[in-house]
């Protein structure tokens, strides 16, 4: 039950808005119904998957979503209150944790959201899910660690949709007790490790739609980067869309998912639509 609540070796927020979003996102979830199905898809206590099924699914699309946290903290509670809108789709909602900094440090993170999506992949149909038809995606670290994989390995996903997401984590030589430093003091074991960890450097050649969401206020670093990263991939002629929502912040923007009337639900299931019938 450890992915469901924080690791006591994680790092714990510090940042009133983080705790905020923490204690807000967590009391939603409680109040959400409990998954389907608890798994690993590793002998790690980080290495977990929460599924989430309608009830007699079947052939259904699938969204694998990673919470997020900076790579050091965040659980599978933070996401529980989004399975009532994506089932209600419906598809199969499959939340996802991974091994954290600076218990794990890089590449740990990335091979877990890789070995995570194989394993959905390779037991998608024993929920009721359809594997031809799965968009990855998450909010702030994960949406980093979706766009990674996708751009690095071109796995047959339908698209990516990452929130408030980093996509070039080459900070340069910054405090490491700045927000920015904190990849160098935590998350990598070498800072030559930024290069490989950005999205942003390995777009040459990827085709997978993406839908780039970060808010008005969000950081800087997310905001200059979800824009270099639209423009990388229209350069590349891969379909991509933005959205920047009006006067949110870096949590407003995965706190208006609990709205099932959020636009990125309906960009969701077109996502879905574009995948053809199911297999």
């Amino acid at each position: 039950m450890l992915a469901h609540g924080p690791d006591p070796e994680e790092i714990a927020p510090a940042n009133p808005v983080t705790l905020a979003y923490a204690e807000e996102v967590e009391a939603w979830g409680r109040a959400a119904p409990k998954p389907s199905l608890q798994l690993g898809y590793g002998r790690d206590r980080g290495q977990r998957l929460d599924v989430y099924a309608p009830p007699g699914a079947r052939k259904l699309p699938i969204l694998l979503f990673f919470h997020g946290g900076a790579w050091v903290s965040g659980h599978l509670g933070w996401l529980r209150f989004m399975a009532p809108m994506v089932t209600a789709l419906p598809a199969v909602f499959v939340a996802g944790t991974y091994r954290l900094a600076p218990r794990c440090r890089w590449p740990a993170p990335y091979e877990d959201v890789r070995e995570a999506l194989r394993f959905v992949i390779e037991h998608a149909r024993e929920w009721g899910g359809d594997p031809r038809r799965l968009v990855i995606g998450g909010h702030s670290a994960g949406g980093h660690l979706a766009a990674l994989l996708t751009v690095t390995e071109q796995p047959q996903v339908t698209a990516c949709m990452p929130v408030s997401s980093s996509f070039d984590l080459q900070y340069g030589d910054v405090p490491l007790e700045s927000d920015a430093g904190r990849v160098y003091r935590y998350l990598f074991a070498e800072r030559t490790q930024d290069f490989e960890a950005s999205p942003l450097n390995f777009v040459v050649g990827n085709r997978t739609p993406f839908h780039i969401v970060w808010g008005e206020n969000d950081f800087e670093r997310v905001a200059n980067s979800g824009a270099a990263m639209t423009r990388a991939l229209k350069a590349e002629h891969c379909p991509v869309t933005q959205r920047i929502l009006a006067g949110a912040s870096h949590f407003d923007t995965h706190l208006a998912l609990s709205d099932p009337a959020d636009p990125w639900y309906a960009q969701l299931r077109g996502a879905f639509a574009t995948a053809g019938a199911p297999a």
